[in-house]
């Protein structure tokens, strides 16, 4: 992304260096997100099994 926005080349290790420079810093994401909501989870999962059982069965939100 960096060589394609400023059309420069920078190996990993170099690139922490500008990044940092500007205030980025490296972020680990949390396991799992604070506002998961189980339940929707589990809906969903249900609703993706019986359509993996039914090809028939179109995907819509």
């Amino acid at each position: 992304m960096i060589g394609r926005r400023s059309h420069l080349t920078y190996t990993v290790q170099g690139a922490r260096k500008p990044l940092v420079r500007n205030g980025w810093s490296c972020q680990v994401p949390a396991r799992r997100a604070i506002e998961r909501d189980d339940a929707a989870v589990a809906r969903w999962v249900k609703k993706m099994r019986s359509c993996a059982e039914d090809l028939s069965c179109s995907y819509s939100r």
